[in-house]
C-alpha cells in the first residue's frame, strides 16, 4: 500500500500546537522563523522522533522542511474554535402519486417547446386540489407554506430536466 499524505503524529502535532503555535500565530516572518529554529533546538528530541518516524513510513522528501511549511502555512492558521454543524431542514418528500401526477403531466402537454416554469404554471392550474392538498398535509406538519411551495417547483422543474434528458 502507497501512502500518498504522510501526517505527523498526534504527540508531535499537540505539542506543536501548545508550546510553539500558541505563542508564535502572528509573529512576522523572520521573527517566526527565528523562534521555529529555537523551538526545534528545544524540542530535538520530540523532532527526532517525527523525523525517524515518517523516514520509516517512506517519506523520501525533506522532513525538516515539511515540518516548518506545515508549521508555517497549516498549524499557525489553523483555527482553534470549534464550528458547530447546521441544524439541517428535514426532508420533505413527495408521495408517489404526486410524482406520477407531475410526470404525467410533463409526457401528456401540448407545447412541448414550453419552458419548465411555464409548464409549472399550466401544472398548477390543472392541478390545484392536489397543490392545495400537498400544502395542508404539510402546514400540519408545521412546515412554511413558502418551503412547500418552493419544494412543490423544485420538484416539478427537476422531473422535467430528468424527463427531457431521457428524450
Amino acid at each position: 500500500m502507497e501512502i500518498y499524505r504522510y501526517k505527523f503524529s498526534n504527540t508531535y502535532s499537540n505539542e506543536v500546537q501548545q508550546t510553539f503555535i500558541n505563542v508564535h500565530r502572528f509573529d512576522k516572518p523572520d521573527v517566526f522563523k527565528t523562534a521555529w529554529n529555537a523551538w526545534i533546538g528545544k524540542n530535538n528530541e520530540l523532532v527526532e522522533r517525527e523525523k525517524r518516524r515518517l523516514f520509516n513510513l517512506g517519506y523520501k522528501g525533506d522532513i525538516a522542511d515539511k515540518m516548518y511549511k506545515s508549521v508555517r502555512y497549516y498549524y499557525k492558521n489553523k483555527s482553534t474554535i470549534k464550528n458547530e454543524p447546521k441544524k439541517r431542514r428535514t426532508y420533505i418528500r413527495l408521495d408517489k402519486d404526486t410524482l406520477a401526477q407531475m410526470d404525467e403531466f410533463i409526457c401528456t402537454r401540448k407545447n412541448k417547446n414550453a419552458k419548465p416554469s411555464e409548464s409549472f404554471q399550466m401544472f398548477l392550474e390543472k392541478h390545484k386540489d392536489l397543490v392545495e392538498t400537498i400544502k395542508t398535509t404539510f402546514s400540519e406538519k408545521g412546515v412554511e407554506e413558502d418551503y412547500i411551495d418552493l419544494k412543490i417547483k423544485k420538484t416539478f422543474k427537476n422531473r422535467c430536466f430528468n424527463h427531457f434528458k431521457n428524450i
